[in-house]
């Protein structure tokens, strides 16, 4: 039988404490307590985790050391300084490289063994491989880190409230928009610290709902969130509902989009569409959806509207004398006076410039004496003078009052009717109030007409148009005609031949040849400074033929700008240059000899003695549109423009044909010869900026 091993054999007992550590997942060895820790035993499963026998690292003293990572290796040595000098216990993370090369993350902790006298003698150490442990500890941190930073560098805020309504996340981009740092906001009550009070309990109560029956969370709501400030912000949510592995919510997460500025700017263009930006008053655009508003309810209660139109008498004088900031300072100050005045149902409107309407609705009773009673406080409110830079004016008012139904029978109407009972009032001697009486209103119009129209001259309604004077063979550009075109704000765009036959019966055409003229310099000027020199013509009217020295003031004008009067034509209508025993004829020598070219506008039209027209200095005829209106048609108109054609030749004279509106017009007029043409199938007349690229191809032709 064989013998048992005696317990109190020491090498026995060596043997058995050698199998137990040799078996257990980790690395123990045994060192003396100095400053370099000399190692006496190492257990074997070192080899097995660094590839160096234990008998590698007693005999090479310094090889543990040799086998950590550079990195950690400073620190390591710290610790190991410390930890000696203090005598305690060690407990340290590090890396180390096997011989292969592979990293391991190490755990190594070791005690002081002491003598009876608590003399340290030698440390017991173990060394845990913790590879795998850091990995997933690092990969997880690495997670949480781009997670994190997602969150921050994300354009929108990110909140996360937990079921106990805490804010439980929230994003850097949440805390720089709310003016809070995270710390302050973390496990608040999120109701309570970011919602507005008057939405607090209903946002409160939506999200216990959402907690208690699990219901998914709507999106896309629109809704304020407090900044710590106390500033409210408009927020666009998408929200997500969070479970727990049980199914039960957790939590909401919601993202949110700031659209402050978005729906302000909306709003402010939805008020600029609607209001005055000068005074703030509404504009006529909302005034219109009004008064659409205010008849159909006088329609269903046979209740009536009135509408007051209210002129600014002498208004020129502030612009006049101060500038237009002085004469805005002036609307301004009139606006708040009016609006004083004005009845809380009433709405008062800018129409433009120095207008402005009234609109009173839903009267019942003696509408006539409502309307008087109300343009009688605006008067009155406009009594009192203005102060503007120091200086004091007076400014009154013409009102005119259109009354639904007894003038008009709808709102284009009303308008209309209001507006010529104000120039009626004008006429009375102004500072006035006049009824739309039904009776004169031709005239009345032709007023209103002549009124507006010395406004638009004033106020720089008037625009000039370019009708290109092209060759009908090939397009090719030759020169372009000035169009005088009315810029209404009430119309829009007005043709001449609607305004200017007036103003030349009312004398206005005198104020607006004077503008044309100097709208034509200033553009050439502009046209100069580009490298494009057109030439241009443009038509006087026989009443500017009749004003003494006009060929002088006309050249003088050029001179002004620096223009050559060589480049520009000037265009007479035949009956002005041949008609009243040859009165023109005197001042067309004149624009001859001031340098200017002539041309005779509308020839054929009035059968004119072909022996003075050879008399006049004239360079270019312009065939009447009637005739090429019914070429190649008509014989007759045919057999017309052919002897103008061949008249101009014989006179020396360039031919123009005005009207081209067929392909038919145009390929008899390159039959013919004729050299220039104008009209819509040549080109429209235009603004100066659509005309520019045919002017830079006819440079670059040229």
């Amino acid at each position: 039988m064989a013998s048992q091993p005696d317990p109190h054999d020491p090498q026995s007992a060596e043997a058995r404490w050698r199998t137990l550590v040799e078996q257990i997942p980790a690395i123990t060895y045994i060192s003396d307590f100095d400053v370099r820790g000399t190692l006496r035993w190492v257990s074997p499963q070192i080899e097995q985790l660094l590839g160096y026998s234990p008998e590698n690292f007693v005999t090479e003293q310094d090889l543990w050391h040799r086998l950590v990572h550079p990195d950690d290796l400073e620190r390591l040595r710290e610790e190991e300084e410390r930890r000696f000098n203090a005598a305690e216990d060690f407990d340290i993370e590090y890396r180390m490289i096997a011989r292969d090369g592979r990293i391991i993350c190490v755990r190594e902790q070791d005690c002081i063994v002491r003598d009876a006298a608590g003399t340290p003698l030698l440390t017991q150490g173990v060394l845990l491989d913790v590879t795998a442990q850091r990995v997933t500890e690092d990969a997880l941190r690495e997670e949480r880190d781009r997670a994190r930073r997602f969150l921050d560098v994300a354009g929108t805020i990110v909140v996360l409230v937990d079921a106990e309504e805490r804010i439980a996340l929230i994003n850097r981009a949440a805390c720089e928009l709310l003016g809070y740092a995270e710390g302050e906001l973390l496990g608040r009550n999120a109701f309570d610290t970011l919602t507005p009070q008057a939405a607090r309990e209903d946002a409160r109560a939506a999200h216990r709902r959402i907690m208690r029956d699990g219901t998914e969370p709507s999106s896309g709501a629109e809704y304020a969130v407090l900044t710590r400030d106390g500033r409210a912000r408009t927020m666009l949510w998408r929200n997500t509902l969070l479970r727990g592995e049980d199914g039960k919510p957790t939590g909401l997460l919601s993202s949110g989009l700031d659209v402050t500025e978005r729906l302000e700017a909306e709003q402010q263009v939805v008020y600029l569409a609607y209001h005055d930006s000068l005074t703030g008053l509404p504009n006529r655009a909302l005034l219109a959806e009004h008064l659409d508003l205010a008849l159909a309810r006088a329609r269903r209660s046979s209740a009536s509207v009135a509408l007051l139109y209210l002129d600014l008498d002498d208004f020129k004088l502030v612009n006049d004398s101060l500038g237009h900031a002085a004469g805005d300072e002036l609307l301004c100050q009139i606006a708040m006076r009016l609006q004083d005045r004005r009845r809380a149902t009433d709405l008062l409107a800018r129409q433009g410039g120095d207008e402005f309407l009234v609109l009173l609705s839903d009267l019942e009773t003696d509408p006539v004496a409502t309307a008087r009673v109300a343009a009688d406080g605006m008067l009155e409110a406009l009594s009192r003078p203005f102060t503007i830079s120091g200086a004091e004016f007076n400014v009154g008012a013409s009102i005119g009052i259109g009354l639904f139904p007894r003038d008009a029978a709808d709102a284009e109407q009303l308008l209309r009717h209001a507006d010529a009972a104000m120039y009626q009032a004008k006429a009375q001697g102004r500072n006035a109030i006049s009824l739309y009486s039904g009776e004169g209103h031709q005239s009345r119009d032709r007023l209103s007409l002549s009124s507006r129209l010395r406004k638009a001259v004033a106020r720089e309604e008037l625009v000039l148009h370019w009708q290109p004077i092209v060759d009908p063979r090939d397009g090719r550009l030759s020169k372009i005609e000035a169009l005088v075109r009315w810029e209404d704000p009430r119309r829009g765009l007005v043709p001449p031949d609607e305004f200017v036959p007036f103003a030349e019966e009312t004398g206005l055409i005198d104020a607006i040849g004077e503008w044309v003229v100097g709208a034509l310099c200033r553009q050439r000027v502009a046209w100069r400074a580009e490298g494009l020199d057109p030439e241009v013509t443009f038509n006087v009217s026989p009443r500017e033929l009749r004003r003494p020295l006009f060929a002088e003031h006309l050249r003088a004008r050029l001179d002004e700008h620096g223009l050559d009067p060589g480049r520009v034509i000037v265009e007479v209508t035949e009956s002005a240059a041949m008609g009243e025993q040859g009165s023109a004829e005197p001042v067309l020598a004149e624009l001859a000899a001031a340098g200017f070219k002539v041309a005779i506008d509308d020839f054929g039209a009035g059968y004119s003695s072909l022996s003075r027209l050879r008399d006049l200095p004239v360079q270019v005829l312009k065939i009447d549109r009637s005739f090429l209106r019914e070429v190649p048609a008509r014989p007759e108109a045919t057999a017309v423009v052919t002897a103008i054609l061949e008249l101009a030749g014989a006179l020396g004279m360039e031919t123009v044909a005005e009207g081209v509106e067929t392909a038919e017009q145009r390929a008899f007029l390159i039959e013919r010869g004729c050299p220039l043409a104008q009209g819509f199938l040549l080109g429209r007349p235009m603004p100066a900026r659509d005309l520019e690229p045919m002017l830079r191809r006819a440079v670059v032709a040229r």
